[in-house]
């Protein structure tokens, strides 16, 4: 009886260490900003007003190193001081798929919005506007770990239970810790697959045109102006078809928008 006792703690032990390991390996880690002579020549020229030669370094600077918020957050203030709107609201839009709680982005996106000359109502649903404004609070790999935690938690009670039959996190517990798990992984799915089907974009050119085809022959549906976000549902060849948060939707060139998440 006590060597089969040991051998499950042994088991049990295994199984701790291996889950601990593995989640040591999804930990979400930040990146600290490392100034270099390029960042501070940017900093500098940002200072002395030269927005265009700074705007380029940043630029350059977040094609090295896309993971850092701050290079895009600087990017798109320079965009802004230049009266390029679309680049600015890109650079924040894409600043906030990094550090989607930071307010100062996030009142700057906000506020390069508002200069824009087009404006799109959104008719959607409450309930769609608030799903969208929650999950865009937390990163994919934020919602990941989220789920797989209390994946985690559950299969220790369960190892628990299996080894010791100890009713911690077990007992009442459990139909709760299940239903948690369930609802935290059909989340992060949600997102996941939201984000690979309607993949928002933002519009680059001055005036785009949207049309009723994936051809330059189909009739116009309808104009937008730079800095509109759109979501891109499907792609032909040059065109793609995009879709406003009024309900309309129509065909647009390839080089009239840009992905936020690439």
């Amino acid at each position: 009886m006590t060597d089969s006792l040991t051998g499950k703690r042994m088991v049990a032990g295994k199984c701790l260490f291996l889950l601990a390991l593995f989640l040591g390996t999804i930990v979400p880690a930040g990146l600290a900003v490392q100034p270099d002579k390029k960042f501070e020549e940017a900093n500098a020229s940002y200072r002395t007003g030269d927005y265009e030669h700074a705007a380029k370094l940043y630029r350059e600077l977040s094609e090295t190193d896309p993971g850092n918020s701050v290079y895009l957050y600087d990017l798109g203030n320079a965009c802004v001081r230049l009266g390029r709107l679309s680049e600015a609201v890109l650079a924040f839009e894409k600043a906030l798929l990094i550090a989607p709680r930071d307010k100062d982005i996030r009142q700057n996106r906000d506020y390069a919005r508002s200069l824009l000359e087009y404006r799109v109502d959104d008719n959607r649903n409450w309930y769609l506007r608030a799903a969208e404004s929650a999950l865009s609070r937390f990163t994919q790999t934020e919602m990941n770990f989220f789920a797989l935690s209390f994946a985690a938690i559950f299969l220790t009670a369960a190892i628990c239970f299996y080894v010791f039959r100890q009713t911690v996190f077990w007992g009442a517990g459990r139909r709760t810790l299940l239903v948690i798990a369930l609802l935290a992984a059909a989340v992060a799915f949600y997102k996941q697959a939201r984000s690979g089907l309607v993949r928002p974009s933002i519009v680059m050119t001055k005036e785009c045109e949207a049309r009723y085809g994936p051809s330059a022959h189909d009739q116009v549906a309808f104009r937008m102006g730079e800095g509109i976000r759109v979501f891109l549902v499907d792609r032909r060849e040059d065109w793609s078809r995009v879709l406003l948060t009024n309900g309309e939707s129509g065909w647009v060139r390839n080089g009239d928008i840009e992905e936020i998440g690439q």
